[in-house]
């Protein structure tokens, strides 16, 4: 019987452990260091890659890096510069190994609305749309070159609905989700898939933060926006990134995922959920 994921507490089935799909190839990671990126970095690594992780945080991705027990190559950058995005790119080729994946999971958690200053903008969307977009074209020639090559963008529920003061974030992921299905037709040609998962809450540092750490008090109330009624885990998201990327998804591009508990789908269909915390516009 598979033991239950036991580092967050939650009630998450641990994921299988992945056949080796990805075996002698590279995939590419931006937001690597922690969260979603780290965990999704976990399991290609598990399924046989090399991963390039490209990150901001120098010291937490030398942590993840080390995790990985030398099948992985460090890149710190900011993808919203257009040299780190190409910096990324030449160390991946660096490898030596076919490029067969990239997954733009950074992002700039940065909720603002009406108040949003020309700065708060330029954050987001440099990050959320402006990056996945670099890095795709900067990495593009690489996966052009690799049979069966994919790329996933992490976007969010964000994306989809309405939230009060996050004009930036829902904006800069609204904007990914079209970003994809634009990239999808125009790498279609190459044989190359573009598709984007959209999580729900997700243990993620971010969520942490917001919650002050505290998931015995929080987890049921962030849980009754989602039908499982429970936060996400990071491993989650990683598993449908890395089907989206495998074998089992040739036939799919320029879809959305979402990965998110039942949170989309259900609405406000059951009691009225409780705020979500820290996202306010005054901060």
């Amino acid at each position: 019987m598979t033991a239950p994921i036991t580092t967050s507490g939650s009630t998450a089935p641990a994921a299988r452990r992945p056949a080796r799909d990805f075996a002698g190839a590279t995939c590419v990671i931006t937001g690597g260091a922690s969260g979603i990126g780290r965990a999704t970095a976990h399991a290609f690594a598990a399924a046989g890659a090399h991963v390039v992780l490209v990150d901001r945080d120098a010291e937490t991705l030398h942590r993840t890096a080390k995790e990985l027990e030398g099948t992985a190559t460090e890149v710190v950058g900011d993808i919203s510069r257009q040299a780190d995005c190409r910096a990324a790119a030449r160390a991946a080729e660096a490898v030596g190994l076919p490029v067969r994946a990239l997954v733009n999971c950074a992002a700039a958690f940065l909720a603002r609305g009406e108040r949003a200053r020309p700065e708060d903008w330029d954050r987001s969307l440099g990050t959320n749309v402006k990056g996945s977009a670099m890095m795709t074209a900067e990495v593009g020639p690489l996966l052009r070159l690799t049979s069966g090559a994919a790329v996933v963008n992490v976007a969010s529920i964000s994306g989809h609905i309405a939230q009060p003061g996050q004009w930036t974030y829902s904006a800069g992921k609204g904007a990914l989700l079209a970003l994809t299905r634009c990239q999808a037709l125009d790498l279609a040609d190459d044989g190359i898939r573009v598709n984007s998962v959209s999580p729900g809450l997700v243990w993620t540092p971010e969520v942490e933060r917001m919650t002050g750490g505290d998931r015995a008090a929080w987890g049921p109330v962030l849980g009754e926006h989602h039908m499982l009624r429970r936060v996400g885990e990071p491993e989650e998201i990683a598993a449908a990134v890395l089907f989206l990327c495998g074998p089992g998804a040739t036939f799919i591009t320029g879809a959305d995922l979402p990965v998110d508990g039942g949170y989309l789908a259900m609405g406000h269909s059951r009691s009225e959920p409780a705020p979500l915390p820290g996202r306010r516009d005054d901060e």
